[in-house]
């Protein structure tokens, strides 16, 4: 927009302003000069039209002496602008009126002092109003005298009685204009303390809100709403939505404020909305439409509320349910389900269906689905510790290759029956900080998912080496592998539901989870890669020293 435009004049020194009344009073006179130029430019095409010379040029001249005031206001010089708009305003309506009374036109322009002292009473402050009120008084009783000598008559009686009259007009336009200004700034004063009150709520209020009318232009705004825009309060007053708002959110809430101006009710959003200062917020807002009498919309209220946080305890509420309902799972099957077969063959053995020697055979079968139970219930109590905060980590250097062999052993029983290629290529003098025992859980629980995971005949790998600052031991297999959505689910260490290996073995689905969740107590990066019927690499970065 030009800074011509006739919008930027009439705002001309408004920031100078001290007070929200000061305001006022500078757009006031903003108008006034705007007006005062007008006119006179008008006069000047008037009396030309009627033929006259001197007059449009007296006009010309005028309107071009007052628009001076706007350059005055422009530099901030807004007390002189005053003086000089009027003293500027009484020469001209003096000399004019001498001017038209020379020429025999007696039109009684010097009437327009009146207008002058008026203008005085709410330009100017403190005593000086007074002063040059009364002082343009005096001009006008002196051009009065001036256009009777110009006519040659001598001020009689008749003078004298005109000259009184309009002294009690003059002194009761003052009275009055006093007093009107006394309660006008005393009003003002209310209003401002009322809307300082409102802005002062609206801004500590923790939602972002504003107020815009039909056409979609500005009226109100708190200071979140500014803010979250990039905008100062004040220069977003009377701008467009289309200008302000990003064009991703305009496209998007056009079509519900057009719907909310069109039906009059209010319209709802829960969304996940880009802001320009570049957060990301979920956004639970209304458009609320407000009605005048005649039960139009004349305006529409926005009121949007950051519920970003209340969304994620919403998503972590969903998760912890889904959580619970794989815990029962794992609870009703991969713990009831062996008691039960525990139950019932001992029932066959006591009821003499079974002979003894034939219930040793089921012994090594009872044993698996024990050992299967009890690292079951091991790694639930765990998991449970680990949630409610209770496992904390003691990092000390262990050795990785001693704990690699020790829990690779647990499953020497598992490889031979399903003829895995198991090899493991640790240095033995390899270390790491880690807590021992958070160790041993995770790698058993690695490797017991490669192996179990691993169809016969198939290969196993631990490896490991060092860096600088870390210690680096990967599981590489050549199993059944993982999709993409399962492998993202492992990294954000969910529950996975209860699978059997290839060759049936059984498991919860918590060892996954319970081993990153352990990891990351001791400052591991863990990551994952997999693909279906290709199998799976797991790469464990340890730090290799407390600093690292």
């Amino acid at each position: 927009m030009s800074s011509f435009s006739l919008k930027n004049i009439l705002r001309t020194g408004m920031h100078y302003a001290a007070s929200p009344l000061d305001k006022r009073r500078i757009t006031l006179f903003n108008y006034l000069i705007f007006f005062c130029v007008a006119v006179s430019l008008l006069l000047g095409l008037v009396t030309a039209i009627f033929g006259l010379i001197t007059q449009p040029v007296l006009c010309i001249v005028a309107a071009a002496l007052l628009a001076v005031s706007f350059f005055l206001n422009r530099k901030g010089k807004i007390k002189i602008s005053k003086g000089y708009f009027i003293l500027t305003g009484v020469l001209i309506i003096s000399v004019t009126t001498i001017v038209y009374a020379e020429q025999g036109l007696f039109v009684d322009t010097e009437n327009m002092l009146f207008v002058a002292m008026a203008i005085t009473m709410f330009l100017v402050d403190g005593f000086r109003k007074h002063t040059i009120y009364w002082l343009i008084f005096a001009v006008y009783v002196a051009l009065k005298i001036n256009i009777l000598n110009l006519q040659g008559i001598e001020p009689g009686v008749v003078f004298g009685m005109t000259l009184i009259n309009n002294l009690v007009v003059s002194a009761i336009l003052y009275l009055f204009l006093y007093v009107f200004r006394t309660i006008l700034i005393k009003a003002f004063d209310r209003s401002d303390q009322h809307e300082q009150t409102l802005r002062s709520l609206l801004d500590n209020a923790p939602i972002l809100m504003a107020l815009v009318d039909r056409s979609g232009h500005f009226i109100l705004v708190n200071q979140n709403y500014a803010d979250r825009f990039g905008y100062k309060r004040r220069d977003l007053i009377g701008r467009s939505r289309s200008e302000v708002l990003p064009e991703n959110i305009f496209n998007k809430h056009e079509p519900m404020f057009q719907d909310v101006l069109k039906n009059g009710k209010q319209i709802t959003f829960l969304e996940e909305t880009n802001l320009p200062d570049g957060s990301v917020i979920s956004a639970n807002g209304k458009y609320e439409p407000i009605l005048n009498a005649d039960g139009e919309v004349e305006s529409v209220a926005i009121c949007v509320d950051d519920v970003t946080e209340l969304v994620k305890a919403h998503k972590a509420l969903k998760v912890a349910n889904e959580t619970k309902d794989k815990l029962f799972s794992i609870i009703a099957h991969d713990i009831k389900s062996p008691l039960n077969l525990f139950h019932s063959i001992l029932n066959l053995n006591h009821d003499d269906v079974i002979s003894k020697e034939q219930f040793m055979e089921y012994q090594e079968s009872l044993k698996q689905r024990l050992s299967s139970l009890t690292s079951t219930v091991d790694e639930l109590l765990e998991w449970a510790r680990m949630q409610l905060g209770g496992i904390s980590a003691y990092p000390a250097k262990v050795n990785i290759s001693s704990i690699v062999h020790e829990n690779a052993d647990l499953f020497h029983t598992l490889i031979e029956r399903k003829q895995i290629s198991f090899k493991i290529d640790t240095p033995s003098e390899m270390e790491a900080w880690i807590d021992e025992n958070h160790f041993k859980v995770a790698i058993r629980n690695l490797i017991h998912n490669a192996i179990k995971y691993t169809n016969g005949g198939g290969k196993v790998e631990v490896t490991s080496n060092q860096n600088d600052q870390e210690t680096i031991v990967r599981i590489v297999d050549s199993g059944v592998g993982m999709t993409n959505e399962t492998v993202n689910s492992i990294i954000k260490k969910e529950i996975q539901k209860s699978k059997v290996g290839t060759d049936q073995e059984m498991g919860a689905g918590l060892g996954l989870s319970l081993s990153l969740g352990l990891l990351e107590k001791n400052n591991c990066n863990v990551s994952v890669k997999s693909e279906p019927n290709k199998g799976t690499q797991v790469e464990i970065k340890i730090p290799k020293s407390a600093k690292g």
